[in-house]
């Protein structure tokens, strides 16, 4: 069936339309907030498509208890990291989002795998180019991180909705750009999604401008274990003894291949490296 998304269309709602789907859609928004929450997404700034909402409310309004299963669930989470990475929604959303309502339905009930999934990809080319702090590709990488577990360096508190607005959490450099400048190192690799990830304010401060061997010793000085610290790193894909080495070059290939493994494991799609 033709289904339209412009916003031309709630215009055309009669009375008796509104009044027998207000109750609904509102549920829908209710438990699509749920399940944004469910998966890292706390704050309206971390969805790239706001599009994207409206189909997934849409979507969760028309399958409604069952959406609460497991096998629902993933299905759901794997169109909405598709829909992130694979940028399906930066044009033609409306087309788009018509076509996920209809179409996510059908999946759940043993159809089709969607058209969306099926040509949704991220290329390496894509982890590398992207550098704005608004986008798909850059909000979904942090909310993957959080979904994943990632705690805070200094606390070791696991980034829940809490942690993520009392603590300012922020997507910040890895190797501080004041050390990469001085060690003469590609901007481009440098303020990538590989040297980046989900810090607190305070965190970041403490990072400074300092090589990671010294702030990862300072760590350890405040009464860090070694092995605690190797347990933090690894929950933002970093390999504790390849940033102790201050091997910039080293530490990028090991994460940007532990990123595309982690991004690829969301979208349930093998990506190549």
């Amino acid at each position: 069936p033709g289904v339209s998304c412009g916003r031309s269309e709630v215009l055309k709602l009669t009375k008796e339309e509104y009044t027998s789907w207000a109750e609904p859609v509102h549920r829908g928004f209710e438990e699509a907030a749920r399940f944004l929450h469910s998966q890292k997404i706390f704050d309206a700034n971390d969805i790239a498509y706001p599009i994207q909402l409206v189909a997934l409310s849409a979507i969760l309004t028309i399958l409604g208890e069952r959406s609460r299963s497991y096998q629902v669930r993933s299905k759901l989470e794997r169109w909405l990291w598709c829909g992130m990475f694979g940028e399906i929604y930066t044009r033609w959303h409306d087309v788009q989002a018509g076509r996920d309502v209809v179409e996510i339905p059908l999946w759940v009930d043993t159809g089709a795998v969607p058209f969306g999934i099926v040509q949704a990809n991220f290329s390496y080319q894509r982890l590398l180019s992207v550098r704005k702090r608004l986008g798909a590709v850059y909000q979904g990488f942090a909310a993957l991180l959080r979904r994943e577990g990632a705690v805070d360096w200094i606390t070791g508190e696991e980034i829940n909705d809490v942690v993520y607005f009392e603590e300012q959490i922020d997507s910040h450099h890895i190797f501080p750009v004041a050390w990469c400048r001085k060690q003469g190192i590609d901007p481009k690799m440098y303020n990538c999604l590989v040297n980046r990830t989900p810090l607190s304010a305070k965190t970041n401060k403490k990072i400074g401008s300092k090589a990671p061997s010294l702030y990862l010793k300072e760590f350890e000085q405040q009464g860090i274990k070694v092995t605690r610290i190797e347990e933090i790193l690894r929950s933002h894909c970093i390999e504790f003894n390849i940033l102790q080495s201050d091997n910039f070059e080293a530490f990028f290939q090991a994460r940007a291949e532990a990123l595309m493994k982690l991004i690829g494991k969301a979208m349930s799609k093998k990506l190549t490296f």
